[in-house]
């Protein structure tokens, strides 16, 4: 007298091309979700250092190296701006507005190089060459910023592509290029003025392009997609198994 195997026997039956499916995807969704909860960490990390560094003394960039100041660390300068080699940092947006960083040559006290000091945004008009208007003192200035290294955008040339209102345009601050527009040796970092520093604009430069918090949704996400796959597997592979066995039945 035969018997009839337990109703779990082979329940299981995934196909071969889901469990390859499987065996693919899932390292790769949970690669993808790890690298995010990485990248959060960084940004994490990247918010801290700027808190630390703006709560310190500034350093006396008339007496240091620019090499030994650390990115993001306040540093007080003092010079002269020479208001008749201005130039507009292209396709910035505030709010939905487009507009122009302003890019003002700083000469240092007891230095031969320029320092490119980017004083914050301003709003253009309808058309690209409807430039904003602003002052520049023409006396010496003291200054209170942070040094940035320029921000390397991919497919765009840091070629000064017009003149408008007698100022360059770029579309990429490349320190090496502007040497013949300015006439002098340029520091290879940017001063991005602070908001308690004089004459500057609208400053409210993201530290990092993307929050941490963010990071972490899009991990969530990864990781979800990794589990619903799984899941995905394990139901059809059931049900595939049910209908094989009901079929030999």
């Amino acid at each position: 007298m035969s018997t009839a195997p337990p109703a779990s026997r082979g329940a299981f039956r995934p196909a071969l091309s889901a469990t390859l499916a499987v065996l693919v995807l899932v390292p790769i969704l949970s690669a993808l979700g790890c690298w995010q909860v990485a990248r959060a960490r960084e940004k994490a990390h990247l918010l801290d250092e700027a808190a630390a560094g703006q709560a310190s003394a500034p350093v006396d960039l008339n007496a240091a190296a620019f090499e030994t100041v650390a990115s993001r660390h306040p540093v007080r300068v003092r010079g002269v701006f020479l208001g008749d080699r201005q130039g507009l940092l292209d396709n910035q947006v505030r709010d939905g507005q487009v507009g122009y960083d302003i890019l003002t040559p700083l000469r240092i006290d007891g230095r031969d190089e320029l320092l490119l000091v980017d004083r914050g945004w301003l709003a253009r008009g309808p058309r690209r060459g409807d430039v904003p208007r602003w002052s520049t003192p023409a006396g010496a200035v003291t200054l209170l910023g942070t040094l940035h290294s320029p921000v390397d955008v991919p497919l765009v040339s840091g070629d000064i592509g017009d003149t408008f209102g007698g100022a360059w345009v770029v579309s990429e601050i490349d320190p090496a290029m502007l040497v013949p527009q300015l006439g002098a040796p340029l520091a290879p970092r940017v001063l991005r003025l602070l908001p308690q520093s004089e004459h500057g604009f609208r400053r409210d430069w993201p530290v990092v392009a993307m929050t941490p918090q963010r990071h972490y949704g899009y991990a969530v996400q990864w990781f979800g997609l990794a589990v619903a796959l799984l899941a995905l597997y394990v139901v059809a592979g059931v049900r595939r198994g049910r209908a094989a066995q009901d079929s030999e039945e």
